[in-house]
């Protein structure tokens, strides 16, 4: 799948905004909000949803003109609100959405943009109940000490797992209907199996369908493109290859990554109860990756090639939801060393004690003072100010007794009683909540 440079798709969503305008027989220099350009929430043709999103968005438009695009705008409104949108009411009849403005206008507003938490029930609630289910054993399988056909089974079943899960958010969408994933004849006709039952559409159509309304992010629609190609060679060659495996760790580690982002943007689900990673290649025994070269011209160098090309346009970003890839690097060093990581502090007949260097972990995973992380959210948001908005948000995120240390960890003066002077520092996943409250440059 190639994906467009960002300043070629805002030059395509301009045409498209203007091909709107046209239809609608607005002024071409109508004025809309930058956001829409680059925001990936709404219709990606003309139409008169996206008409009316032009008008309203972050900005107000009187009835009189939203009348060349609808003279019964009340079921866009109810649809757009459906998909998330937050309109701006009357103050004296909240369930009123629309306002006079200063002139005395009769205007329609859209305030903001915020993912709408549905409750999953049904067809919808079974299928992601089955999809977590695959995810789970494709983690547990992976994460055997010895299996020799881990990288293809891993694929297998984490393939199977977002099949069902973007099935699942396509019945979500179209209020648990099966025609949202039935597969059909060109004439229209249902298709069925050999037993006679429905057939559903394939992973590569859910993706496509969830693509074209910018629900299913890019990086991660190639991630599954990229599990899709280990899966269907799975069966002309088993991955015996350590650049191969080191590989397929990687674009499964940003999988789950990815799949859980999904489960948690589209259906309110947490899955923290689960250990969603994967066993470093390095606990392995006998496994070496340095000084390995793969004979040019193999299978294993083609498809290398292919993962190589994709990491290309997206390289790995701990700050984004969804990647392609997730670079990952165990070291092991004798304490002697002054920029050790990882050291051996005992060794007995049951295996190694090993030691992580606090400095470390600050430094990995907790990288973000107080104000390198305002710093970061002023350049990530064009809407952040320190106000009483962003301490409220912040205040709730370091709640250690509802997140634990995902967002936050507190530094102490005197670490081994917890005592003295404290700083807190923040990790990159504190941006993924703040991504629901503002707005992306």
């Amino acid at each position: 799948m190639t994906i467009l440079p960002l300043a070629d798709r805002i030059e395509q969503r301009k045409k498209v905004i203007q091909e709107c305008l046209l239809e609608f027989n607005l002024p071409l220099d109508t004025h809309y909000h930058e956001e829409l350009l680059t925001f990936d929430k709404i219709p990606v043709r003309s139409s008169k949803n996206f008409a009316f999103l032009i008008l309203t968005y972050k900005r107000e438009c009187s009835i009189g003109i939203l009348k060349k695009v609808s003279d019964q705008p009340a079921g866009i409104v109810r649809m757009l609100r459906s998909k998330g949108f937050v309109f701006k009411s009357d103050p004296n009849n909240p369930r009123v959405f629309q306002f006079r403005n200063l002139s005395g206008e009769t205007c329609r507003g859209i305030l903001y943009y915020a993912s709408p938490i549905v409750q999953p029930r049904g067809r919808t609630k079974e299928l992601i109940d089955k999809s977590i289910a695959a995810c789970v054993s494709a983690i547990e399988i992976y994460n055997k000490p010895d299996f020799k056909y881990r990288e293809e089974s891993f694929a297998i079943l984490m393939v199977n797992a977002w099949e069902l899960l973007l099935k699942a958010k396509l019945l979500l969408d179209n209020k648990n209907s099966l025609r949202a994933i039935v597969a059909t004849h060109p004439d229209g006709t249902i298709k069925r199996n050999r037993s006679g039952n429905l057939l559903t559409i394939e992973l590569q159509s859910a993706a496509n369908r969830l693509s074209s309304h910018g629900i299913l992010d890019p990086r991660c629609r190639i991630n599954i493109e990229a599990l899709i190609e280990i899966r269907d060679n799975a069966i002309h060659f088993i991955n015996t290859d350590i650049s191969i495996q080191k590989k397929v760790m990687e674009l499964g580690t940003a999988s789950l990554q990815n799949y859980l982002s999904a489960t948690r943007e589209w259906f309110n689900r947490d899955l923290e109860q689960y250990n969603f990673y994967l066993m470093p290649l390095s606990f392995f025994p006998q496994m070496s990756i340095s000084d390995h070269t793969i004979p040019e011209g193999s299978e294993f160098a083609t498809f290398l090639k292919y993962i190589y090309e994709l990491e290309k346009q997206f390289p790995s970003n701990a700050e984004s939801n969804y990647n392609i890839t997730l670079n990952y690097e165990i070291r092991i060093k004798k304490a002697t060393d002054p920029d050790y990581n990882v050291f051996v502090t005992d060794s007995t007949s049951e295996g190694m004690a090993i030691k992580v260097e606090e400095d470390d972990v600050y430094r990995r995973r907790y990288p973000l003072s107080y104000d390198k992380l305002t710093e970061k959210l002023t350049e990530r948001y064009s809407d952040f100010k320190r106000d009483k908005r962003f301490y409220d948000i912040k205040k709730s995120l370091e709640d250690t007794s509802i997140h634990g240390e995902r967002y936050c960890r507190v530094r102490y003066l005197d670490s081994l009683e917890n005592k003295g002077s404290k700083k807190t520092y923040y990790s990159p996943e504190i941006f993924k909540e703040f991504d629901k409250h503002y707005t992306k440059r």
